[in-house]
Formats: structure tokens, sequence, C-alpha cells
């Protein structure tokens, strides 16, 4: 069997046992770091030899920026391929993963260091975001509790326990070629009750108020994630503080305590 072949055989085995936006993710590495080196090779005349061949051409590609991808990515687009040999031996047939020979290319951690603010960078962004009512309340809820934006977006009144003082995560909201998707958390461990501290209690009921018109399974945050990440961009600009992503709040949630 040729490899494009074995891929079509993988994608309806796996995509509808994950979620649907990491399938994509999924696809898109293997359409585009995979499948342009291994189409027209069999599954079986796939070696060692032959993968570490691959491994040489990924370390000489450059991305967008015009540099190197970074080894916690190689290591990724490893992983994937191995995912799909593992596969083939366990359904198919396949006598052995040759990526297990090779070994992985990259690194599980990177050397980088990890992003984040200190409290008194944080507030200084606040600040400067303060002027506009979802942006405000959502970043409090990012920073102060450490969730992801898929589950901020996901978020309704329904959620809340204001008498306990409590946010429960049950659920993540994915745009997907243009349509909102609601979906499970990230990992099963994922789905969790999280105490939040008086102060946002008090800023989450004045937040309520603005938008006492919502249902109580209505989107309090209906902002996709553009829209979070230009006015992240925004409120670093108008602060003056150090650039970081968006997703590095979560790393700033957990150095401030």
């Amino acid at each position: 069997m040729l490899f494009e072949d074995y891929f079509e055989l993988y994608k309806a085995d796996v995509i509808g046992t994950i979620r649907l936006n990491t399938w994509m993710t999924k696809e898109h590495m293997i359409r585009t770091k995979i499948l342009p080196f291994f189409s027209g090779m069999k599954m079986s005349e796939i070696k060692p030899v032959v993968v570490k061949k691959w491994h040489n051409v990924l370390l000489n590609i450059e991305n967008a920026e015009g540099q190197a991808y970074k080894p916690t990515y190689l290591k990724s687009i490893h992983a994937q391929l191995s995912c799909m040999f593992n596969h083939a031996v366990k359904y198919y047939g396949l006598r052995q993963n040759p990526c297990k020979v090779t070994g992985r290319i990259g690194k599980q951690k990177s050397d980088e260091e990890v992003e984040f603010w200190t409290k008194e960078e944080y507030m200084q962004f606040i600040e400067a975001v303060k002027d506009k009512d979802i942006s405000f309340y959502a970043f409090e809820i990012l920073y102060w509790t450490g969730i992801r934006l898929g589950e901020l977006r996901a978020l309704t009144k329904a959620d809340f326990d204001f008498d306990k003082k409590t946010m429960r995560i049950s659920k993540s909201a994915q745009r997907i070629n243009g349509e909102e998707i609601i979906t499970d958390p990230k990992t099963p461990k994922s789905k969790r009750t999280i105490m939040l501290p008086d102060f946002l209690i008090r800023e989450l009921k004045d937040y309520f108020l603005k938008i006492e018109y919502f249902s109580e399974n209505e989107q309090i945050f209906p902002k996709c994630k553009t829209y979070f990440n230009k006015e992240m961009e925004r409120g670093i600009k108008k602060s003056k503080v150090k650039k970081i992503k968006l997703h590095a709040l979560r790393h700033s949630h957990c150095y401030d305590r």
C-alpha cells in the first residue's frame, strides 16, 4: 500500500475519535510536513534510513520567517509520523514502526525561557484595556484563573455559582471553517471547578448586570480568538509592557502564585 493511500485509511479511523480541531492540526502537519516526502513510497519499504533522510530534510527547512523549525516542533512532527506507523502495526499488519529505530528528532522541551508577566506588569496591561468591558473581564478571568482561551469563550452564566464562589469548566469553544463549535475541554482532566477570589466575584457580578439580557446558556464572551489577540496587542502597545503571547497568561497565572 502506498503511504498516501494509507493516510486515507488512517484518517477514516482516527477523525471520529478526537476533537475536530485536534484532527485539523494533525492533518495540516501530515499534509504539509509528511506527505510531500513519503508520497509514492510503499508503507513496507519505508525503512529507518528513509525516516532519517526525512529528518535531514526537516532540519534544513525554514519557516515563513526564514528560521529553522524549533526543536519542540520537530519533535511533534516526528511523533505524528510515528503515531501513523504505530496505527499501521496495530491494525493493518505492518511489521515494524521505523520511527522507533531512528529515535526522535528535536526536543521534548524548549530551551527558550517561559514567557510570563509579573503581577505589576499585568496590572499595567489591564488598565490599558479596561475601556472595553469584554476585554477587561475576559483578561481578568484568564489571568487570575489560568484557564485556556477556548474554555473562556465557552463560558455561560450557568457555569458560575456566586454563592459558592466557583466557576465550572466543562467545555471549550473553537471556530472551525467559520463555524462556532462547542467541544469537550482539551483533556478529560480539564473538566474542573475553580474557586474564584472575592474581588473577581464582585467584578463578574458587575459584568452580569451589563449582560443581563444574555440567557443562562449563552456565551458571555462572544468574540473570536482574533479579537482577543488584537486586544492583547493593543493593551501591550498602550501599557508598554513586554510583549508575550495570549496563551502565556496561563504561565503568568502560575508564576504569580
